[in-house]
């Protein structure tokens, strides 16, 4: 039997949420980023289905979508931790 994958619901849920607010700051809409994503790696990126889906995306999808944001990955999880609080772990 398969075992099944862990999600963490609530982070998944708010890194679609940030990714989607970031975009429309950005003033783009999903399929200029798909377009953009494409035209610099080759490959097709849904990001409706991964703005609202819930999906646990890769982190080399997360990696692409920055990269297309202008955003440093570590300033994206920044924003997370600020706008999402409880997702912060605190250091010892």
């Amino acid at each position: 039997m398969a075992k099944k994958q862990y999600i963490n619901k609530n982070l998944v849920k708010a890194v679609c949420d940030l990714l989607k607010e970031i975009r429309e700051e950005d003033g783009r809409i999903q399929d200029d980023v798909s377009t953009d994503i494409f035209n610099d790696i080759k490959y097709n990126f849904h990001i409706g289905r991964l703005e609202t889906s819930g999906g646990n995306m890769r982190i080399s999808t997360l990696f692409e979508l920055c990269k297309s944001y202008g955003i440093p990955v570590s300033e994206f999880f920044k924003k997370l931790e600020e706008k999402y609080p409880s997702l912060r772990i605190n250091s010892k």
